[in-house]
């Protein structure tokens, strides 16, 4: 019965998920550069989020969907 009363609150199954706010610092999981999250944006109902490396010479900004976050970095 916990199982469905989660489910139906808005809960989500997976457990660990993980919320990006604006000012975070996030590592790179794949070369371990250290980035900060600049702004949130809303396109199309999807949560992107601008990122910029830390350290970098050329000061690029990218922007990246929630879920590619999840995927290549961590907190």
């Amino acid at each position: 019965m916990v199982l469905f009363g989660s489910f139906f609150n808005g809960g989500t199954l997976k457990g660990n998920d993980t919320l990006f706010k604006v000012g975070q610092k996030i590592k790179s999981k794949s070369n371990g550069s250290i980035c900060s999250i600049k702004r949130e944006i809303t396109l199309n109902n999807i949560k992107h989020f601008e990122i910029c490396i830390e350290n970098d010479v050329a000061k690029r900004e990218i922007i990246l969907s929630e879920h590619a976050l999840k995927i290549n970095y961590q907190l």
